[in-house]
């Protein structure tokens, strides 16, 4: 059949033919209208060590890098994004901000009763964290990174505005203590090898180096510990969504959709009984 008697076919079968257009355009409309709505947080954040200070500890490293190895610790350096941003990533992150929201509950609300205040299938059968930390990854947390600005984007998608924005600021703030806490801990056994290895030696100039060695790990340790934001810069932190600024659902694609799907069913209809008929009538 061409496009000719495909029209005429329409024509013909008008009355079918919008009828199915109508009701497939009418469902997306109520699919548009009923699907939950999802709202987008997002924190801009760059790296705090860019200064002065984290500068001067990258030029002491090159210069008593071999010395610090020996002693068997690494000297902190200015080029440690990478693994902010992978700390940024991790799946222990994801977890600590799970327990910490007791999330699994939001995360599977078709398998948690709420009223009882359980499982409905059981602690037994309970999503894992590994379900949850999937399901973050999928569906509501994108990081991306802008390698010419440096710039870093956390974005939180959640059916709650107030929520993603929350979990949005929450992450970054999970990250950065982690990664002071991380800065704080090797601070402290560099500190204690660097003393070892200060009462071992002695030559001058080697004694000189490692107490400059150590005056760099207590002022590392002095930076995470007095700094608001050690790693992470927030440059603009997530705030809750206006309720009219949903990201999902397309209301409007979801409707042009549905009008597209119903035209080519009815069609489709239009076809079969056009050929159903034209069949008939070389039987007869």
């Amino acid at each position: 059949m061409n496009l000719r008697e495909l029209y005429f076919g329409a024509r013909d079968n008008l009355l079918p033919f919008s009828a199915i257009v109508a009701v497939v355009l009418s469902l997306s409309v109520v699919w548009a209208l009923l699907s939950r709505p999802v709202y987008r947080s997002e924190v801009s954040i760059v790296s705090a060590n860019n200064d002065g200070f984290m500068a001067g500890l990258g030029g002491l490293s090159g210069q008593f890098g071999g010395l610090a190895s020996l002693a068997g610790i690494s000297l902190p350096k200015s080029g440690n994004w990478d693994q902010a941003i992978a700390k940024l990533r991790s799946r222990l992150l994801i977890e600590a901000l799970v327990n910490n929201n007791n999330l699994l509950p939001q995360l599977f609300p078709d398998k948690w009763d709420t009223s009882a205040g359980r499982w409905l299938d059981g602690p037994e059968n309970q999503p894992s964290m590994g379900d949850a930390v999937q399901l973050i990854r999928q569906r509501v947390l994108q990081i991306r990174e802008d390698p010419k600005t440096g710039m870093v984007t956390v974005r939180v998608d959640w059916r709650d505005p107030v929520l993603a924005a929350k979990w949005a600021n929450q992450l970054v703030a999970l990250a950065d203590a982690e990664m002071r806490r991380d800065a704080i801990e090797d601070s402290s056994r560099a500190l204690t090898a660097l003393q070892r290895e200060l009462e071992r030696a002695d030559q001058v100039e080697l004694r000189s180096a490692i107490s400059r060695l150590m005056e760099a790990q207590v002022k590392t340790r002095m930076l995470a510990t007095i700094r608001d934001e050690y790693a992470f810069h927030v440059i603009d932190p997530a705030v809750p969504s206006d309720l009219d600024k949903r990201v999902q659902p397309t209301r409007t694609v979801m409707v042009l959709a549905g009008g597209v799907l119903g035209v080519i069913l009815g069609l489709l209809f239009v076809l079969l009984r056009t050929e159903w008929r034209r069949s008939q009538s070389l039987a007869a």
